[in-house]
């Protein structure tokens, strides 16, 4: 059985090691509420062994020093912590699990008073039960639980989960690959999603919901993702509904950048539309479904 360490500076320096642990969940919190936390699909597997390993290592340092007053306050703050950052990822288990299984075991076998553990055991499963539910509440009324997005590329029409999105337009794959890009006099492949000053780009997106569903066209900010080893920190919360077309598979002829702040598109009837492209603020509360 894992007990205590004797040496009492050996434990100060452990427990004050511990706050790594605290301090990587914290980042990992902030920048899930202000990007998409996605972890890539070739690392998934290397990620969820480090990041569990790497869980199971410090757990068992905070076991050793669970009676130094770091690792106590550690007990106590994990649980929120933590909390926000199930809600601001959910459906993300290898990020969710290990560090839900630490806050957890910290917190009940740290060498806090008792009755503040009673006290603050029933804050935080308050907080847990009543805060996921708000979440899920308010993402059922203003999320539109039944809506499903799949961006209109390459890489999402080949993925195998997108089979059915793949049907409905794998007869008009020329058409989305020749409005993603053009050609230029040097034979380049051009990206003509991304506007002239390289600040925003436009893309496509199959909306499927409880009515005959449509394709969607939208603008977002260009350049604003953060790659990382393992994971990629997407730039979420600012996006322009440019338009909205009739149908499913009414993928536009021809889409263009007029200038830095107005896009032009044909549609399938051969209508020319013409849009200027105001960017919204950021939308910091896209986690609840509000748009």
């Amino acid at each position: 059985m894992i007990g205590t360490l004797d040496n009492i500076w050996l434990k100060r320096i452990i427990s004050l090691i511990n706050l790594i642990y605290v301090f990587v969940i914290g980042i990992f919190a902030y920048a899930s509420f202000l990007y998409e936390l996605e972890i890539k699909s070739e690392a998934v597997v290397g990620f969820g062994i480090v990041y569990a390993v790497a869980s199971a290592v410090f757990l068992i340092l905070m076991i050793l020093t669970r009676d130094n007053i770091v690792t106590r306050v550690i007990g106590i703050i994990l649980p929120p912590l933590v909390f926000l950052l199930i809600i601001f990822n959910l459906g993300n288990w290898i990020l969710i699990i290990p560090s839900f299984i630490v806050a957890v075991v910290v917190f009940f076998i740290s060498y806090n008073n008792v009755t503040l553990k009673v006290i603050l055991g029933t804050i935080y499963l308050l907080i847990y039960v009543l805060g996921l539910i708000l979440v899920f509440v308010l993402n059922f009324l203003f999320g539109g639980s039944n809506t499903v997005e799949t961006r209109l590329d390459a890489q999402t029409l080949s993925d195998p989960d997108n089979a059915a999105v793949y049907e409905i337009y794998k007869d008009v794959i020329d058409d989305i690959n020749s409005v993603n890009t053009t050609v230029d006099a040097n034979g380049n492949i051009v990206d003509k999603r991304v506007s002239p000053d390289g600040t925003k780009e436009w893309y496509l997106a199959d909306i499927q919901d409880n009515s005959m569903g449509n394709l969607a066209l939208y603008v977002v900010p260009h350049g604003k993702d953060k790659d990382f080893r393992f994971f990629t920190l997407k730039e979420k919360g600012i996006r322009k509904t440019v338009y909205r077309f009739g149908a499913r598979g009414a993928v536009p002829l021809e889409i263009v950048w007029e200038n830095n702040d107005t896009i032009k598109f044909q549609r399938r009837d051969g209508k020319i539309e013409e849009s200027t492209v105001i960017m919204p603020e950021k939308n910091y509360f896209e986690f609840l479904g509000i748009n």
